[in-house]
């Protein structure tokens, strides 16, 4: 007989609670699971914010008498954390989660895991037909998933969140996954894989702990790079000096959680460097994503001068009055897209490295 077992049922993202689905679904079958390891103490970890689980996990518990079984309310806002055996150690001793180490442990485990199902729930999201959650297999090939889930344009890349933590391209369809990660983002063309690992990387600043220098310092340099490169301010070393960073941070840390950023970034810049490089050598971001790198622009043969677009702009970036082709001044304007969404002519549209034609001055309007 063990000493303990501790189910973490505290989702890794809130946007993917499989391990929530599992215990309002199938509750004694997971009560029955842990009963079965004859563990001396039992652990639930739930999010403190599923209460009403908490209380139906109660009343099922006493069907079995004779476990000692406690449920354990924790803040689930960083949920990375749990996935960590040396923090959830930490938990049951009345502390705070402050990971320790990269050791696994066997008598920690998600609820999933504590079921040891033939198959992985998985939520998919970003740029797919079937958004949601599915059920594959463990072991499988991107294209296999793909085929379940759909792309809406032309295949770009996936992101397997943590704790796979990598970005893949088209040329990795066939590799077989072990699925581990709760959560997989699709990226077609019309996303910009530097603006995708900017947002991931932002998830991380919640998660790292501070205890360790190469953890916390290195993903707040992560963020700031990944920053000054979509903001235009990217310099021709900084890819590079991502790569050392990284290199440094999986082997420095002291868990788990800073080392697969470090692997996101890694496996992003192997798989889209040209995109990524892109920023800083030309300028350019080709997927119009990255604010920085498009400007808004007023077709002549479309505007009819209703002044609807200058309405909504909070910058006055707008030249023009009635019955005249407006014009955006490019020195004030800020890309936040409000004139896009008011002009019901068509006559805005955004633009990458290739401009229409405008004049310089409003003129008149033709139609």
């Amino acid at each position: 007989m063990s000493e303990y077992l501790i189910c973490n049922a505290v989702p890794a993202y809130k946007e993917a609670p499989v391990s929530i689905d599992i215990l309002k679904d199938s509750t004694s079958q997971v009560l029955e699971a842990i009963y079965s390891k004859k563990a001396e103490k039992n652990y639930i970890i739930l999010d403190v914010e599923e209460k009403d689980i908490k209380s139906k996990i109660e009343t099922k518990a006493k069907n079995y008498p004779d476990m000692d079984l406690n449920i354990i309310l924790v803040d689930g806002s960083f949920g990375f954390v749990y996935r960590n055996a040396s923090a959830i150690l930490k938990v049951i001793e009345g502390e705070k989660p402050i990971p320790s180490s990269v050791k696994e442990n066997d008598a920690v485990c998600t609820v999933e895991m504590l079921l040891d199902s033939e198959y992985k729930n998985v939520y998919v999201d970003g740029s797919t037909k079937n958004k949601g959650k599915f059920s594959l297999s463990k072991n499988i090939t991107p294209r296999e998933l793909l085929e379940t889930c759909g792309v809406n344009g032309i295949f770009k890349g996936m992101y397997l969140g943590y704790p796979m933590g990598v970005i893949i391209g088209e040329g990795d369809l066939e590799n077989k996954l072990e699925l581990s990660t709760d959560y997989i983002c699709i990226f077609d063309e019309t996303d910009c894989i530097l603006d995708q690992l900017k947002n991931i990387s932002k998830v991380y600043t919640r998660e790292t702990c501070g205890r360790c220098v190469f953890g916390h310092e290195g993903v707040t340099q992560i963020n700031m790079l990944l920053s000054d490169i979509s903001q235009k301010k990217g310099k021709s070393s900084d890819v590079a000096l991502l790569l050392g960073l990284c290199g440094e941070m999986k082997n420095q840390v002291l868990c788990g959680i800073d080392a697969t950023l470090a692997t996101t970034v890694i496996s992003a810049i192997s798989n889209f460097r040209e995109e990524i490089e892109e920023h800083i050598t030309k300028k350019v971001c080709k997927a119009s994503v990255c604010s920085k790198f498009f400007t808004y622009h007023i077709l002549v043969d479309k505007c009819i001068g209703c002044t609807e677009c200058q309405d909504v702009c909070e910058e006055d970036a707008i030249l023009g009055k009635k019955k005249f082709i407006h014009v955006i001044d490019q020195g004030e304007c800020t890309q936040c897209g409000a004139c896009l969404v008011a002009c019901d002519e068509e006559a805005i549209v955004k633009a990458g490295p290739i401009k229409p034609r405008c004049p310089q001055k409003p003129i008149p309007c033709k139609r």
